[in-house]
């Protein structure tokens, strides 16, 4: 295929040295999906690219595409948005978090308009809501990605019997199956739980965390005016989402940038 010259608008989701002065990008873009590009001379002090290719930088893009190469070569580059989150480490945290999910759960040249709109939303989101909804902004974030991506988990009712979860005091989530169980139906999941891999099994559930994350779920925009769980439900919530990705998406679901979170202290279960 011959290469045709590609304009897009992205955000950089990750970049690292290539060579002597060179940066290897990968952007997740509105037009094209994920790409990675070369950046010849991006990491000289007078570089032109500036901060265009700076992490949690939303950037319209020039590059020479094709199809059939998995590595673009980049023509220019210009900010469009930084977004200010390198001050605040939790909301650093979670930023890099969603753009680690998008950069692992997607491949190349494969647009998801739907997608790229949850991550400008998370960004965004991310400079304007209140230091308590910050980790409840990101689980929205991931339940409508999830959607997104085609694997939106069933919260609002049973998967066997159909009962309403959020009217049962407790039930059970079971993240092969991508939904909750009622107690009546949740006595059946936890036959051979212990031999699911580990975090993969089906896992308590509260009516109150079933009913906080349905109406999550169901809302089509973050509201700053949403209201976060209660403290002792968030490590179930946390738990929970978790391992529905890494049920689904293997070691792609696992994000080192959450487990730095929780190893600094910002993200500690709290039940």
């Amino acid at each position: 295929m011959a290469r045709v010259i590609a304009k897009a608008q992205g955000v950089v989701l990750r970049a690292r040295r290539m060579g002597e002065t060179s940066k290897l990008v990968t952007l997740y873009t509105a037009e094209y999906g994920k790409l990675k590009v070369t950046a010849k001379g991006a990491r000289r002090p007078k570089s032109k690219y500036g901060a265009a290719l700076e992490p949690l930088t939303e950037s319209q893009i020039v590059c020479y595409l094709r199809d059939d190469r998995e590595l673009q070569t980049l023509s220019d580059a210009e900010a469009i948005r930084v977004y200010g989150l390198s001050r605040d480490m939790e909301r650093l945290g979670y930023a890099s978090a969603g753009c680690e999910m998008v950069e692992r759960l997607t491949i190349e040249h494969e647009p998801n308009p739907r997608l790229y709109r949850c991550l400008i939303g998370l960004l965004t989101g991310l400079e304007e809501v209140a230091a308590e909804q910050v980790e409840s902004l990101f689980w929205y974030f991931q339940l409508r990605a999830a959607e997104a991506l085609g694997y939106r988990p069933e919260l609002g009712q049973c998967l066997s019997c159909g009962a309403d979860m959020s009217q049962a005091a407790w039930g059970r989530y079971d993240p092969v199956s991508g939904g909750g169980l009622c107690p009546d139906c949740a006595v059946a999941a936890a036959v051979g739980e212990e031999e699911a891999p580990p975090g993969q099994g089906a896992r308590r559930l509260s009516g109150e965390s079933a009913r906080f994350l349905a109406q999550l779920q169901s809302i089509r925009a973050y509201r700053r005016d949403s209201l976060p769980p209660t403290p002792e439900r968030r490590g179930e919530i946390r738990s929970l989402l978790r391992g529905f990705f890494e049920c689904h998406a293997g070691h792609g679901g696992r994000l080192r940038a959450l487990d730095f979170l929780e190893s600094v202290g910002h993200s500690s279960t709290q039940v």
